[in-house]
C-alpha cells in the first residue's frame, strides 16, 4: 500500500482507516480492536491532534477523537484514504469496521459473548424477518462531495415468501432530504437463510430475481448481533452491515465506502 511509509507510523494508519470506516475512536477501543499496545496509539492519537487532523471530545472519562472538520487537508486526506481502503483485500476491510463504536459508549461493559447457539439466533432473526411490515431509516454521507443520501425516511415492506428459507422484501416509502425535499423510493432485497452453515445473505434485486446483486453475508458475532463475514465490493465500493435483533424489530446499518463515497444507512425493520 505505501502508507505505512507515507505516513510513517503503522499505528497512524491502523487509526485514519479506522475512522474513516467507523467515525470516531478511542485509544482503549483501538487497542483492544487490533489486539496491540495502548501506548503507541495514544502517542499517536496525541501526534494527529497536534497536527490539527483530530479533534478530540470527552463522553464520561474516556476521550474520543473524530477527523477535525477544519483541517485545511482533510478532504484531500479522505480522498487518499477512501482510494487506498478500496484497494485493501475483503479481509482487510472488514478488519477496520466495528459498528458497535457508535452504538455502545466508552463507559459502557464490554458486549456480552452469547450463550445461544448460533443457529437459535439465526432463527429468531429469521421469524422476525418474516413478520416485518414498515421500516425508518436515516442516511448520512460523511464525505465531501453531494450525493444526496443525508436524510430521514418511512416506508412499508411487502414480505414474499418464495420458499422456507428464501424472503424477498418489496419496499416503498418516501425519505426527505435535509434541504427538506421529499422524494420517493424503492427497493427489492432478497433474504436467504442457510440454516446448515448459519448464515443469513442478503441480496438487492435492482437488476432482477436472476440477476440479483450480492451485498454479504451475516453470521452471529454477540447475543443479539449478526454481522457481514465479508465485504461486498461493487465495482470500488465496498458494502459493510450488521443486523441487531430486539423484541419488537430488527436494526440493520449499512456502510458504504469507496473513492467517491463514504455512507451510513441505518434501518430499523419493524
Amino acid at each position: 500500500m505505501g502508507l505505512h511509509a507515507l505516513f510513517g507510523n503503522q499505528s497512524v494508519v491502523k487509526i485514519l482507516f479506522f475512522l474513516l470506516v467507523n467515525g470516531k475512536c478511542y485509544a482503549g477501543k483501538l487497542a483492544r480492536h487490533f489486539q496491540v499496545p495502548l501506548t503507541p496509539l495514544q502517542q499517536a492519537l496525541t501526534k494527529l491532534e497536534t497536527l490539527g487532523v483530530l479533534e478530540s471530545d470527552t463522553e464520561g472519562k474516556t476521550r474520543t477523537f473524530t477527523f477535525n472538520p477544519d483541517y485545511p487537508l482533510k478532504q484531500e486526506l479522505e480522498s487518499l484514504l477512501r482510494k487506498a481502503y478500496s484497494l485493501l483485500s475483503a479481509q482487510e476491510k472488514i478488519h477496520y469496521y466495528d459498528p458497535e463504536i457508535k452504538s455502545v459508549r466508552p463507559k459502557d461493559p464490554p458486549k456480552k459473548e452469547s450463550t445461544e447457539t448460533p443457529q437459535k439466533l439465526i432463527f429468531n432473526v429469521w421469524n422476525k424477518l418474516e413478520m416485518i411490515r414498515s421500516l425508518s431509516f436515516s442516511a448520512n454521507s460523511q464525505g465531501q462531495g453531494n450525493t444526496g443520501w443525508n436524510g430521514i425516511g418511512r416506508g412499508h415492506v411487502k414480505v414474499k415468501k418464495q420458499t422456507n428459507h428464501t424472503l424477498v422484501f418489496e419496499e416503498q416509502g418516501s425519505w426527505i432530504s435535509k434541504a427538506g425535499i421529499e422524494f420517493t423510493f424503492s427497493n427489492i432485497f432478497r433474504w436467504t437463510m442457510d440454516r446448515f452453515k448459519n448464515l443469513i445473505t442478503l441480496e438487492h434485486l435492482r437488476f432482477g430475481e436472476h440477476n440479483p446483486v450480492f451485498l454479504f453475508h451475516l453470521a452471529q458475532t454477540g447475543v443479539d448481533t449478526l454481522e457481514s463475514v465479508n465485504s461486498h465490493i461493487c465495482e470500488e465500493d465496498t458494502y459493510l452491515g450488521q443486523v441487531r435483533c430486539s423484541d419488537h424489530s430488527l436494526k440493520l446499518n449499512w456502510r458504504i465506502i469507496g473513492p467517491k463515497k463514504n455512507e451510513e444507512i441505518e434501518y430499523i425493520y419493524s
